[in-house]
């Protein structure tokens, strides 16, 4: 049960299809094919995409709420007290016996790109039924990512019978099955390359023919180029901050739970969307993916010595 001080601040519910356990090494160079890499650098944190977002909504001064699952092993143990540290709701996150939780090892290069290595969660059983749904009234947004098409689904429909703003975090997949979902949410922001999948051409051309169902925008995110995005009448941009990259990682689900929590905050589209790309920005001039998501105290201020 939330406190009265934290029943005050913005409440984001996130779905995540897979929380995990990130292994993040800096290198100069990813060199292939078979070579032995020193790291200059390295942290360990937790990871997945609707999990970072929860993050970035609580760093930033929102309330996240977690629904998700785990395996019950020792890297979901880690997983769960990691997000509890943070101050995250996980009281609905489920614990799947006899499944693993999962890792993923990733290399950042000089130039802030990256090589991740993992296995997807194998035989996560897709039924979303138990999610307690009837929360969501009680929410000021909800999110969801790629990984979990039936958990985002119901969340999107509990959103929608709610009266609440749905963020779509559409960043990879089945090209059929994202836009089926994307359709669902009010708010769905694809990835570059997913957007590419869909043979479209340009984000200009491509998002009016994405955007339909309850969608009131249909964007892309494209890193450094900024956000372009579609509001059933005209194109919109916004360019992204100049920043000296150095871990790109998380940097899209940071923009995403920023996002979410600017929604929960009634903040104008346009402002939400600078908010969350600057936001995004300033975790891609820090190192340990997750682990660079900024304060909302840290960020106000950079963003000031940004600006000037």
């Amino acid at each position: 049960m939330a406190t009265s001080n934290e029943a005050r601040r913005p409440c984001v519910i996130c779905v995540g299809g897979s929380a995990t356990i990130d292994q993040i090494f800096l290198v100069d160079e990813v060199k292939l094919p078979s070579v032995k890499i020193t790291a200059t650098d390295f942290v360990e944190t937790g990871g997945g995409m609707g999990a970072n977002a929860a993050v970035a909504v609580q760093r930033l001064g929102g309330r996240a709420i977690y629904w998700g699952r785990v395996g019950d092993d020792e890297t979901g143990d880690q997983v769960i007290a990691l997000l509890k540290h943070e101050g995250i709701d996980v009281s609905t996150l489920r614990r799947l016996a006899g499944f693993r939780t999962k890792i993923a090892s990733i290399l950042i290069d000089a130039r802030g790109e990256r090589l991740v290595v993992s296995v997807q969660p194998q035989g996560y059983p897709p039924d979303a039924s138990w999610l307690p749904t009837e929360q969501v009234a009680h929410a000021d947004a909800v999110l969801a990512d790629t990984r979990w098409p039936a958990g985002a689904q119901r969340l999107f429909d509990a959103a929608a019978a709610a009266q609440k703003p749905s963020v779509f975090d559409g960043d990879a997949g089945d090209p059929p099955q994202v836009r089926a979902t994307a359709a669902l949410a009010t708010h769905p922001f694809l990835s570059q390359s997913m957007l590419q999948s869909f043979d479209m051409g340009e984000p200009e051309r491509a998002l009016p023919q994405l955007y339909g169902g309850r969608n009131v925008v249909c964007g892309v995110t494209l890193g450094a180029k900024g956000v372009v995005w579609f509001d059933g009448e005209r194109v919109h941009k916004a360019p992204s901050p100049r920043v000296h990259v150095i871990d790109t990682l998380a940097a899209g689900d940071t923009w995403h739970g920023a996002f979410a929590l600017a929604l929960a905050e009634r903040q104008p589209l346009r402002t939400a969307i600078e908010f969350a790309t600057a936001v995004a920005a300033m975790k891609c001039t820090r190192f340990g993916g997750r682990a660079g998501i900024p304060k909302r105290e840290e960020f106000e201020r950079w963003w000031t010595e940004h600006q000037t």
